[in-house]
């Protein structure tokens, strides 16, 4: 889940932060992001945000080896010409990266898909935006992951790591041919990385050949920064943010981002990482007001709505002060544009607690930080079971009466159920046309996580 206009900005983005300016913007982003043709003027001019992310009519699969059609581009931007809002210059168009299983290597597929980046940094140029919003976030096969990649046999993680590298110059290459000085809000960047203990670089880039989420992704990235143009800008959105519960949380992010994380960068780089590296911050709307009730998410702990709807309005105050710029607002279960919630009566307490955040109209009270810090305590003693599923991939896996608390990830070959500390509670997975083997795995009181439960399919 930022750029700068004003140099003044950029000196306090260095630095530290001051109170809200008139540049700090919300931007949203979620299941509800409309195509250009979807959003009227009317509706962006009235909405409590300062810009929006548009979903693209090409569709999301971009790094594939075939070209997008020029027609669904050329719609968009019509489309977006119609809109007359001043809030497109601070408003996005998505890239997304889902894709089937993928050859970094083959030179002829990736020549699709850098005109894809091409005509997606065209419609953002011509549709008078502020740029791109890219999303790394992969849902089928691990596109980032050394050990899930085909020709692994082939290529030494080093040999990866450069070609990935190479693929990143090339990425923002193709966005600056297209829109030249372009900016690029990352929802996950370099802040995402887990470092190592007195890390280095090379220390730093040897952890991530084990990493099953974005290892190679670090390297992509270290391209990108290479290949930019001075006028260009790189937002750190730092989803990692959706978790923050004081303004020292939304202060230790911003550290870790642009002063910690700079290691992962090579030392040529890092003096262009601190001159064109902007900082972001998130807030996720599902998981702070529990509309999943899932003990995965911190909403969950806490008593009531009111309580959520108040850690919405702190954190979008907060993380718009340690932002640069931008504080994205990520939901799935939330309409802006149509102003609807789950429960329709959510919506206009809901709305009204993200424009206080943005108006700094945020005066938490003493009961309400103890309240946040019983619920942090319950949250942080939370467990986790997980492991492997062997045997049949992509599978579409049901946990009955915990299908909340659940999730499966690279492929459906992993997955993990969240409970409170010391819970009772039986794991029974199901699948169309899959066996599970164990059928259900019991546990009486758990108090540690537990990352060795193996299932079998077949």
């Amino acid at each position: 889940m930022k750029k700068f206009l004003l140099l003044g900005v950029l000196l306090v983005g260095a630095c530290g932060f001051a109170q809200n300016p008139p540049s700090k913007k919300l931007l949203e982003f979620g299941w509800d992001a409309p195509r250009p043709s979807q959003l009227t003027t009317a509706q962006l001019e009235n909405s409590i945000f300062q810009g929006v992310t548009f979903r693209s009519t090409a569709g999301i699969n971009v790094i594939q080896n075939k070209e997008l059609p020029n027609s669904a581009f050329e719609t968009d931007i019509a489309d977006l010409q119609k809109i007359k809002s001043a809030k497109l210059k601070d408003s996005f168009y998505l890239v997304n990266v889902n894709t089937s299983p993928w050859d970094w290597f083959d030179d002829t597929a990736w020549a699709a898909t850098e005109k894809n980046f091409f005509k997606l940094a065209r419609v953002a140029k011509e549709g008078g935006l502020r740029g791109i919003l890219f999303d790394p976030e992969v849902y089928g096969f691990d596109l980032w992951a050394y050990g899930s990649q085909p020709q692994k046999s082939q290529h030494s993680f080093l040999q990866f790591e450069a070609q990935l590298f190479k693929r990143g110059q090339q990425t923002m290459q193709a966005f600056e041919r297209a829109y030249p000085g372009i900016t690029v809000l990352f929802l996950k960047f370099f802040g995402d990385f887990d470092l190592p203990d007195n890390p280095t670089y090379q220390n730093a880039h040897a952890a991530l050949e084990t990493d099953s989420s974005l290892g190679l992704f670090a390297a992509f990235a270290e391209g990108m920064l290479q290949a930019a143009s001075r006028q260009a800008v790189l937002i750190d959105g730092f989803e990692e943010s959706y978790y923050h519960l004081t303004p020292a949380d939304f202060a230790a992010g911003r550290k870790g981002t642009l002063q910690d994380a700079k290691v992962l960068v090579r030392p040529e780089l890092q003096d262009k990482f601190v001159q064109q590296v902007r900082f972001a911050n998130a807030i996720y709307i599902d998981g702070v007001m529990n509309l999943f009730d899932s003990a995965r998410f911190f909403g969950y702990y806490l008593p009531t709505n009111q309580d959520r709807r108040a850690l919405i309005t702190q954190n979008v105050d907060q993380g718009l002060r340690a932002s640069d710029e931008f504080v994205w607002v990520y939901a799935e279960k939330i309409d802006w544009w149509k102003k609807t919630a789950p429960n329709p009566a959510d919506y206009a307490p809901l709305e009204s607690a993200v424009q206080r955040g943005y108006t700094k109209q945020n005066n938490p009270t003493s009961s309400f930080s103890a309240t946040i810090q019983t619920a942090r305590t319950a949250f942080d003693a939370r467990v986790n079971v997980g492991g492997d599923i062997n045997g049949l991939k992509g599978l579409t896996i049901n946990f009955g009466n915990l299908q909340n608390h659940c999730a499966t990830w690279s492929n459906a070959s992993r997955w993990s159920c969240t409970q409170p500390n010391n819970s009772s509670f039986t794991v029974t997975p199901s699948a169309t046309g899959a066996t599970f083997t164990p059928a259900i795995k019991t546990f009486t009181n758990l108090k540690k996580s537990d990352w060795n439960q193996h299932f079998s399919t077949k």
